[in-house]
């Protein structure tokens, strides 16, 4: 290498070297690291903006446990009558000794623990099979428990499941009951009461789209502070033998016309 060229070198270097120092110098005296990581976190998608991009996870159907396989597995192999009156839900329905308390034989109860609006959808043929003379259903609470499900969602499933008994048993009376009411005063329990109250106004209305009959129960289990009457609960969500005995004198005339 020619005297020249070395000399070059050593003053490009030099003046890198020199440049370097200045930046050094300049991002310490504004604030070091976090200076740097201010200027470029905009290349970088924050969490947010990683989850919004993302593709949305499936949802889990917590409906699909054990419990709820084994029940189907039960249903399908009971005889099926014409005169059958079907409560449809979850543990709430599950819970209730239906044909004991309204005095009725024909009642048989379809309610199976932890249900869905997805689980009921999954199991529909073995409850319109019979093309029973009335149904009873209570469903959602679990939709907005156990798997935070958006009002829309939990609705057009509801849809869907109206849908089927209108087209499939028409002559099915059928009964919607309103969504009961949770304490999470006195219990821990993660459900707003005004997620209820939301769903319970559009199961009216879908009630009446579907020229089907709204039973409000809603209104004879809540307190003024929109909880749960402590009277007719163990644990903030399901009921006691008050509270069935309360359910029960609602629905009767219903039930036994």
């Amino acid at each position: 290498m020619s005297n020249k060229n070395q000399k070059l070198l050593t003053i490009s270097l030099s003046l890198n070297v020199i440049c370097l120092i200045f930046l050094i110098l300049f991002i310490a005296r504004k604030g070091g690291i976090s200076y740097v990581k201010s200027k470029v976190s905009f290349l970088i998608p924050s969490s947010q903006e990683k989850s919004i991009n993302s593709p949305p996870k499936p949802r889990i159907k917590t409906y699909k446990t054990n419990n709820y396989i084994s029940k189907i597995k039960y249903f399908q192999q009971l005889p099926n009558s014409e005169q059958e009156i079907i409560f449809l839900g979850d543990s709430l329905t599950d819970q209730g000794n239906w044909s004991e308390l309204l005095k009725n034989g024909d009642i048989i109860n379809r309610g199976i623990a932890g249900d869905t609006t997805d689980g009921v959808l999954n199991r529909i043929n073995e409850v319109i099979e019979s093309k029973p003379q009335k149904i009873f259903i209570m469903i959602g609470i679990n939709d907005i428990w156990n798997e935070n499900k958006i009002l829309n969602d939990l609705i057009t499933n509801y849809q869907q499941i109206l849908t089927i008994f209108k087209t499939q048993i028409p002559k099915t009376q059928v009964y919607i009951q309103s969504i009961l009411p949770i304490n999470n005063e006195q219990y821990s329990i993660n459900v707003d009461n005004n997620q209820i109250l939301a769903v319970n106004e559009e199961l009216k209305k879908i009630a009446s789209k579907f020229n089907y009959q709204y039973l409000d129960l809603h209104s004879k289990f809540v307190e003024q502070s929109n909880q749960l009457n402590p009277e007719y609960t163990n644990d903030g969500v399901h009921l006691n033998l008050q509270g069935y005995l309360l359910w029960t004198d609602i629905i009767k005339l219903y039930v036994n016309k």
